[in-house]
């Protein structure tokens, strides 16, 4: 009875955050880069996590998008391509080469059969994926697909090394758990397979993968709670890498999500978005948290990572975006999102949010500057332009009955007279779904 006059109590609770006011000038949208990209899953609307009702419509399909920058243009040019990739992973699923030339696109799940359109279980009725897509992003027509190759079950994450030489793939197979995919004129060449096992010697199941900037160390989250970090030790004359533990592992957090370096390579960011802390965790998860551990690039085996800061950012903190200089993050707050519209009303489910934090680079210290509301249902990543000085967010969709497209919004680095994000009201409109960004510089 207690219990239950609580759960009333709570969803009486009008949502505190309110929705941030567009600014008042015209000013045009500046956003900088070569090319802002965009993973659209168009198999299941952003509340199917929570009931299952995946909501296809006829003509709408995965698809990678592409956005010509700089902005702003005189003739906004937006193409797509038929890209199989799925939202049931984290934000990490899209890799570009260096050269801007080619991207990379793990499925993480596939189509599910025609006509299919409800799951009593997500992620066990979900088809397994496998495929690698590998597109040319040159072709003054749009985008274009070169090769689709299957490299083993559920990839889940993908990132290229800073050289552009090898792929990092996350699979979900016992004893080959991580691939190392070499590329050769950007083409999918050989591939190493590598057994990662967690503290008790069975199959770890990776969630995020990270290069270190120097191309030397990776950086895998493991099974939810775990950071474990390797040197990458390539011999060209034998073609063969070998992987050699960077240090002790961290064991951390409840549910850490997307993680990568900061751009000098001092610290580890990494997300972790509590749930499962409290009962009922996706109703009721607690605010999540930005995690900061100093990387020791030392010798191997006396590596001592450590934690410098965690802070408490917005519920359910999946994907975020640091500046080029590395002395901002922008967190993107799905909050509750992802609740159906049949579900009473509820705290958290009406909007989502972005925290922006600053970063001390020497420390590793992190300070949070504010919060800003904003509509759609299940955003999960953001990127900075290649200027730091705007940020683009990707809305899975606004919640309506049968949502048909996605939208990518835009929004301003204020830094006088104190940083803050300011939202132009600027958006495209994208295939339905979007939920990984990358930027090509």
């Amino acid at each position: 009875m207690v219990a239950a006059i609580a759960i009333v109590g709570l969803v009486s609770v009008a949502d505190p955050l309110p929705v941030a006011e567009r600014a008042s000038d015209r000013r045009p949208v500046s956003f900088t880069g070569r090319a802002l990209l965009m993973a659209s899953d168009g198999d299941m609307v952003g509340t199917a996590y929570s009931d299952g009702k995946l909501n296809r419509l006829p003509g709408i399909e995965d698809a990678l998008t592409v956005i010509d920058l700089p902005l702003p243009t005189t003739a906004l040019k937006v193409a797509s391509v038929a890209v199989s990739n799925s939202v049931m992973s984290w934000p990490q699923i899209l890799a570009t080469a260096p050269d801007g030339t080619r991207a990379y696109v793990v499925e993480v799940r596939s189509r599910p059969p025609q006509g299919v359109q409800e799951y009593a279980d997500l992620d066990t009725g979900m088809p397994a994926g496998s495929l690698l897509t590998v597109v040319d992003l040159t072709p003054p027509a749009g985008p274009t697909v070169i090769e689709t190759v299957p490299v083993g079950r559920n990839p889940r994450q993908i990132a290229i090394s800073p050289d552009g030489r090898f792929l990092a793939i996350g699979v979900e197979e016992p004893g080959r758990e991580l691939l190392l995919v070499e590329l050769v004129a950007g083409r999918p060449g050989r591939r190493l397979s590598y057994a990662i096992a967690d503290a008790s010697g069975q199959s770890a199941r990776i969630t995020s993968v990270s290069w270190h900037p120097s191309g030397r160390f990776l950086a895998l989250n493991l099974n939810d709670r775990e950071m474990a970090f390797f040197e990458v030790l390539t011999d060209q004359k034998a073609a063969t890498a070998t992987l050699r533990p960077q240090g002790d592992r961290l064991v951390t957090g409840v549910r850490l999500g997307v993680g990568r370096f900061s751009p000098d390579g001092r610290h580890y960011l990494v997300t972790d978005l509590k749930w499962g802390e409290r009962p009922l965790g996706y109703l009721l998860n607690p605010r999540g948290e930005l995690i900061a551990v100093r990387f020791d690039a030392g010798a191997a085996l006396g590596a001592k990572h450590r934690v410098v800061c965690r802070i408490e950012v917005g519920l359910s903190p999946e994907g975020f975006a640091v500046s080029p200089d590395g002395l901002l993050v922008a967190m993107v707050n799905m909050r509750r999102t992802y609740l159906p519209d049949w579900l009473p009303v509820w705290p958290g489910k009406a909007r989502s949010s972005l925290s922006l934090v600053k970063r001390n680079p020497q420390s590793g210290q992190l300070t949070v500057v504010g919060e800003y509301g904003f509509e759609g249902v299940l955003p999960e990543d953001a990127v900075f332009d290649a200027a730091g000085r705007a940020l683009a967010v990707a809305v899975y969709h606004y919640r309506e009955p049968s949502p048909r497209q996605g939208i990518v919004e835009f929004w301003r680095v204020v830094q006088q007279p104190q940083v803050k994000l300011e939202r132009t009201g600027f958006t495209i409109a994208v295939p339905r779904g979007p939920h990984t960004l990358a930027l090509v510089r």
